[in-house]
């Protein structure tokens, strides 16, 4: 019998199973199909880049009910060992996908049950909302019932510390290793949701919360309400959290605001779209249905409201933005206003992700900032944000290729609500220059270089579809390739182990320093790159394509000719 087969039974004959449950499980069970039972029962959902993520249904690699108390059981048990004398209590936001109030209700159900305190919130409410309130309360943790950009099919779990950020190692394997010690549901410790009202362990948030978290972020504006009442913005929150907040901040700051009237409403089948995820571009096609002549903008974020999406107008055409293009305006709009208010410290820090494109770097250190790289996963950004303060510096700005954005340090992870403001008001500002985003990217791009950066994604699910993932990798570790679309291969530089393999001399140095990861970096001649990853999550792998150089075009035929050579 395999440990898939003893897993399944040991649900099925559970008395804390509901029957819809078990007869899913029996279906597994009697299936010849034993991949599909391997897949739900054969391992538990590991901690990716954020947090747990899966597709939802019946088993320990799905999100379900009982996953969602067995994490919970674990981490209430973590806390209890680890107390924080001057912080305590959980605050729990959610978005608005399949379950996503029910698991919300099922973990502060376990949370009161060990007598741990939770706020959660009455309504849908973004990530970087929930984040806020938890630095506000000073509470000891915070939970997230999200799956950001995936499919309606999928759910997650994210777990903040008492810093604001998702939470990273050791903290997520202690985490873990409690969930591991669970040998039956019946050890998760429950108290129903309304005795814990009752008893003041669970008390609900109403949309109170929103004002002071409106009146942090209309602080940290950098335009002018006179310049932005000339700006025409459509915005849409893909059916998710963000319709909550964005509006309001927009026409507080003065502009006027189309909203999508068929995506504004919380809806978690996302009925008008494939995927709810502003780093693809047929996402925005009701957005654009939507503009007149009078708009100049289209924002957009994805359901729990981290990340931000863009299109701006360029004559009679909308044209996309890639999160590094974004990321780069966003950058030097702020760097630039603080520079000339004589606010721009000399201490100041810029933060991104391995993969996020070398140009955020060189504008950084145009206006006399440090840079550093993390891991992908804001969790890290946040992470080194607090290493900057502890050694005297200014953290200033943080961001991820994949749309994640973040100014100062008023929430612990990427702020999608924040961001579409700031860059609804860059967008003012240019505007009244006579200039344009698209404007802005070819000055930047003439200061700095051309910089051409693309991700190309292939989607691998199920077992098999990990199993290929995990071998592409292997293959490019025993046998990287020497040159990749005419271009020589300098180095091989592997995060697992924190090593560069100099392809030139086939000898081997230390690598950047970085957390272990499963990621691999093709260093190119003519300062171009490769990086390889899996993603954190979703049955994905990743190539990530960033060159510099005088000319465009040949920029472009060279990306084609990398996407051909190393993209199976």
């Amino acid at each position: 019998m395999s440990t898939a087969q003893e897993t399944a039974e040991v649900w099925q004959q559970s008395l804390l199973v509901d029957e819809g449950a078990k007869a899913e499980i029996e279906r597994l069970l009697a299936d010849e199909n034993a991949s599909e039972l391997e897949d739900c029962f054969g391992q538990p959902l590991v901690f990716g880049t954020g947090g747990l993520r899966g597709l939802l249904g019946v088993g320990t690699n799905r999100m379900n009910l009982y996953t969602v108390q067995l994490t919970t059981e674990g981490w209430a048990r973590h806390l209890a060992a680890h107390p924080e004398d001057s912080r305590s209590g959980v605050v729990i936001g959610y978005d608005s996908r399949r379950f996503s109030r029910e698991f919300a209700e099922a973990a502060a159900e376990v949370f009161a049950g060990h007598g741990i305190p939770t706020w959660v919130f009455r309504e849908v409410a973004p990530t970087p909302l929930v984040s806020f309130e938890l630095l506000r309360r000073k509470a000891r943790a915070g939970l997230v019932i999200t799956a950001s950009h995936n499919p309606a099919e999928y759910n997650g779990y994210k777990i903040y510390g008492s810093n604001g950020g998702q939470v990273i190692p050791p903290e997520d394997g202690e985490i873990v290793n409690e969930v591991l010690r669970i040998q039956r549901l019946d050890e998760i410790q429950r108290m129903s949701y309304a005795t814990g009202q009752a008893k003041a362990l669970i008390q609900e948030l109403g949309n109170e919360r929103d004002v002071d978290y409106l009146d942090t972020l209309e602080a940290l504006a950098l335009g002018s309400v006179t310049e932005n009442r000339n700006l025409g913005v459509v915005y849409t929150p893909f059916h998710g959290t963000g319709g909550r907040c964005v509006p309001a901040l927009l026409e507080r700051r003065g502009f006027a605001v189309q909203v999508v009237a068929e995506q504004i409403q919380p809806d978690g089948e996302f009925p008008t779209l494939a995927t709810p995820n502003p780093e693809e571009e047929q996402a925005f096609e009701l957005a654009r249905k939507t503009t007149n002549s009078g708009h100049d903008l289209i924002l957009s974020n994805d359901p729990d409201s981290d990340r931000l999406g863009v299109m701006v107008r360029n004559g009679d055409e909308w044209v996309w933005l890639n999160g590094n293009q974004i990321g780069a305006l966003l950058l030097d709009f702020m760097l630039s206003g603080m520079q000339q208010s004589g606010t721009l410290p000399e201490n100041g820090v810029y933060v991104a992700s391995f993969v996020s494109s070398p140009l955020g770097k060189r504008i950084a250190q145009a206006y006399g900032l440090q840079t550093r790289d993390v891991l992908t996963g804001f969790k890290w950004i946040r992470d080194a944000a607090e290493q900057c303060i502890g050694q005297g510096q200014q953290f200033i700005f943080g961001m991820e290729e994949s749309h994640g954005f973040l100014m100062g340090l008023h929430c612990g992870d990427k702020d999608g609500v924040w961001a579409a403001m700031a860059f609804a008001e860059l967008c003012a500002a240019l505007k009244a220059k006579n200039s344009s985003p698209l404007q802005q990217l070819e000055h930047l791009q003439q200061q700095h270089g051309q910089h051409l950066d693309r991700l190309v994604s292939i989607s691998l699910p199920g077992l098999e579809g990990r199993a290929r993932i995990q071998q592409q990798l292997q293959i490019l570790r025993k046998a990287p390739p020497r040159s990749l679309g005419g271009l020589v291969v300098e180095s091989l530089t592997d995060l697992s182990n924190n090593t560069r393999l100099d392809l030139q001399t086939n000898t081997t140095q230390v690598g950047p320093g970085l957390p272990s990861s499963n990621v691999l970096l093709l260093q190119l001649e003519q300062e171009g790159r490769v990086i390889v990853r899996p993603s954190g999550t979703e049955p994905k792998i990743k190539f990530y394509f960033n060159l510099r150089g005088e000319d465009a075009p040949a920029l472009n035929e060279l990306y084609e000719r990398l996407v051909q050579d190393i993209v199976p």
